[in-house]
């Protein structure tokens, strides 16, 4: 016991002795600016996270405008905005027309380094990040991601990370990035299928609870005074299904997915569609259900005074 304490107690010395002496051998890496380009259908964006001593003392306002007439070059900038961090100012542009080719799952869109970031100096550090659909295979000139320094994909819930660090001259030297992607059909019918499929879930669970309600209702009608809480004790199921449901969308890249290959708003009908219905089952059965024990009650007085 006193050799473990002992042992223990070296261990901290020794701790608290290097660890200044590796804080100040490691060199201090230079902040860098954040560059997310969120490629997830119908509102495609890009995110810049200054460093809040980047910005020179140039006025956040002035900043977005500059980027935003870098982008306007080449793009069609839908709305911008921006926030403050505690350590960066955050600056968001929705792009309309960022895809060229979005029809039956084959994607393209092309992207030139000096638009994107030809705003900052050359040999200012950068970390950028592509965020896409788990469920697309992108491909840079026709070029794997690793060959041109991206870090590999990282999954993200329903998105793929596709992460590079370098100086901003890096990316400039390889002027424009031509980015072709495709949506896995197989897997996203199948995702879809599987997604859809809750509903019958929570149709049939629906279905078993209320018939389960009614029949306890009427054979111990003396529980009616405890209804409310029982109703709401059988409905917990239904709504884990529901919670699962939305939780699955998220998860298996349908979200992203669905924006990517589909038109704006036939999109947000299969995303939100499947859900709204699963929460609509709910009171059909289960408020039907109300109505037909107090009917059979009513029906039968002897129930009904026990």
């Amino acid at each position: 016991m006193k050799r473990s304490l002992l042992s223990l107690i070296l261990f901290f010395l020794v701790a608290t002795m290097v660890y200044p002496l590796t804080t100040v051998a490691s060199p201090i890496e230079k902040d860098a600016v954040e560059v997310d380009i969120c490629i997830i259908g119908s509102d495609n964006h890009f995110v810049y996270k200054i460093p809040k001593q980047l910005h020179n003392d140039m006025p956040y306002t002035k900043m977005k405008n500059n980027i935003e007439a870098s982008l306007a070059s080449h793009w069609q900038v839908e709305s911008a905005h921006f926030e403050t961090n505690q350590s960066n100012v955050a600056y968001t542009f929705f792009i309309k027309d960022l895809f060229q080719k979005k029809k039956d799952g084959q994607l393209k869109l092309s992207i030139p380094y000096r638009t994107l970031v030809g705003m900052f100096r050359d040999d200012e550090s950068i970390q950028l990040r592509i965020m896409a659909s788990k469920l697309t295979d992108w491909k840079v000139n026709r070029k794997e991601w690793a060959t041109l320094g991206f870090a590999q994909p990282l999954t993200y819930f329903s998105e793929s990370e596709y992460v590079y660090n370098g100086a901003v001259n890096e990316l400039l030297q390889q002027r424009v990035a031509h980015f072709d992607g495709v949506i896995a059909k197989r897997q996203m019918i199948l995702s879809t299928v599987i997604y859809f499929s809750f509903i019958v879930l929570q149709l049939v669970a629906c279905w078993i609870l209320s018939r389960r309600l009614k029949r306890k209702i009427i054979l111990h009608p003396e529980e009616m005074h405890q209804f409310r809480k029982l109703n709401y004790m059988y409905q917990i199921i239904p709504l884990l299904i529901v919670v699962g449901q939305i939780l699955y969308l998220v998860m298996s890249g349908l979200l992203t997915a669905f924006g990517l290959f589909f038109s704006a708003g036939i999109d947000l009908l299969f995303m939100v569609g499947p859900i709204l219905l699963s929460i609509l089952l709910l009171p059909i059965f289960f408020v039907t259900t109300e109505k037909e024990i107090a009917k059979e009650l009513q029906d039968n007085p002897l129930s009904a005074d026990l």
